[in-house]
């Protein structure tokens, strides 16, 4: 047996160790089965939805790159960060901006800018992704990717990773700030404050930036608070500047993963600790990608034995499972009575189609999946013209999820250019 299939091998024992855990490909278990002629609804009934809102529209925006929506609940209100662009996928200009809702997700305030652009003094015009990829220049691209709440001095801030990128697209992240944010209308209070840089950040001239000249480059004082906060297992975004300069491998070491879910907690009677965490990966191979979701577990309360607070690029005990996924983000969630959901698009499309966006349940404690229905569905097919081959996939996707009362609020991308939230029933959940 070779030095790959023995790793793999002796991990899934060690997943068999997670007593209650269905082993990985026995986590799908649901009926009925995935239909991948039906284009719209992949053979699955719709959920009930209370209201539908458009939060973004980039026509409108005149900014048609919108995406990466991430949502956070403090008190009585309801946050939601996303990536703008002019026209393309981390691109040059490329800004994180927010909307708040004060009534659960019914409503929104239009969107404002958080964290803006990195522009060098020269660069007045920050044309498109092509326009700058001609000129072998480094594009500064900024990102959302959570936020954070400290309780010790009630504050709230808006966490906004570096996705920098290179020609022909290679991510070279220069590190991630901070924003404190008003906690009523989620306005800038201050300016931003660097969590972490690298390498990278000199070298893309930030300090040349407004992040140099006006906001001196300053550190976060209370970053190491931050950073723990960030690292939590239930709270690790779903990138990171170490993800992004670098490759990390499943248990085969061949497939190439990245966009891993918040982890739930998983209770076991029989374990020392009372449970386990577990959290999903995405495959990103460019190539023999597994079309599938992969599993991750540690019985460590502090995931001290697990990205981020280990960095390997391999030996990473991470399996493929059998959940159908289009290549693509999901959100893997817990409700307050401690059933999951996962917020995904498993229907795989060649032409790279991510629809239906669907939520998948599972119940007490059956870790395993069983049911399923189709969240949103059928994407508008007029989408605004982009300089990058088949980027802006067309669909629902990339959602963020968060449970408010008796209610679940679900933000998305619509063809990576609108953004939407879903209020939907828990009791309505499949």
């Amino acid at each position: 047996m070779e030095l790959a299939a023995l790793l793999v091998f002796f991990g899934l024992l060690r997943c068999r160790a997670f007593a209650q855990s269905p082993t990985p490909n026995e986590i799908w278990q649901v009926t009925p089965a995935i239909d991948p002629a039906d284009k719209l609804l992949a053979g699955w009934d719709e959920i009930s939805v209370v209201k539908e809102t458009q939060v973004y529209n980039g026509v409108q925006e005149n900014r048609t790159y919108a995406h990466h929506s991430e949502l956070f609940h403090l008190n009585n209100v309801i946050y939601l960060a996303f990536s703008s662009a002019p026209v393309d996928e981390d691109s040059m200009g490329q800004d994180a901006r927010i909307s708040v809702s004060h009534d659960g997700g019914l409503s929104w305030s239009h969107p404002h800018t958080v964290v803006q652009a990195a522009m060098l003094p020269n660069q007045t015009d920050p044309h498109n992704f092509t326009y700058w990829c001609n000129l072998g220049i480094v594009q500064r691209v900024w990102q959302p990717v959570s936020f954070v709440h400290l309780v010790e001095e009630d504050a709230l801030y808006s966490i906004v990773l570096s996705a920098s990128v290179g020609c022909p697209g290679n991510f070279q992240s220069a590190g991630k700030v901070a924003q404190r944010i008003n906690k009523g209308d989620g306005r800038p209070d201050g300016h931003p404050c660097w969590l972490e840089k690298n390498e990278y950040t000199e070298a893309q001239l930030y300090n040349e930036t407004i992040f140099g000249t006006e906001y001196g480059m300053a550190n976060c004082e209370n970053a190491d608070s931050l950073n723990a906060i960030l690292s939590e297992p239930q709270k690790v975004p779903a990138w990171s500047s170490w993800l992004y300069n670098h490759k990390l491998y499943g248990a085969d070491n061949i497939h190439d993963l990245q966009e891993q879910t918040h982890a739930v907690w998983l209770k076991n009677e029989n374990s020392t600790s009372g449970g386990y965490w577990q959290r999903f990966w995405r495959d990103i191979s460019a190539k023999n990608n597994s079309l599938a979701v992969w599993v991750e577990y540690t019985h460590d309360e502090d995931g001290a034995d697990w990205y981020p607070k280990v960095l390997n690029q391999f030996g990473n005990q991470i399996f493929e499972t059998n959940i159908p996924d289009a290549k693509t983000k999901q959100h893997l969630g817990v409700l307050e009575n401690g059933d999951r959901f996962l917020v995904s698009n498993p229907r795989y499309d060649a032409n790279l189609d991510r629809q239906p966006l669907t939520i998948a349940t599972s119940r007490g404690q059956d870790h395993s999946y069983k049911h399923i229905g189709v969240l949103r569905t059928n994407a508008s097919t007029n989408i605004a013209p982009e300089t990058r081959d088949q980027y802006k996939n067309h669909g629902f996707h990339y959602p963020s999820a968060i449970q408010i009362r008796d209610r679940l609020v679900v933000s998305y991308s619509e063809n990576k250019e609108n953004i939407w939230v879903s209020v939907i029933e828990l009791g309505d959940l499949p």
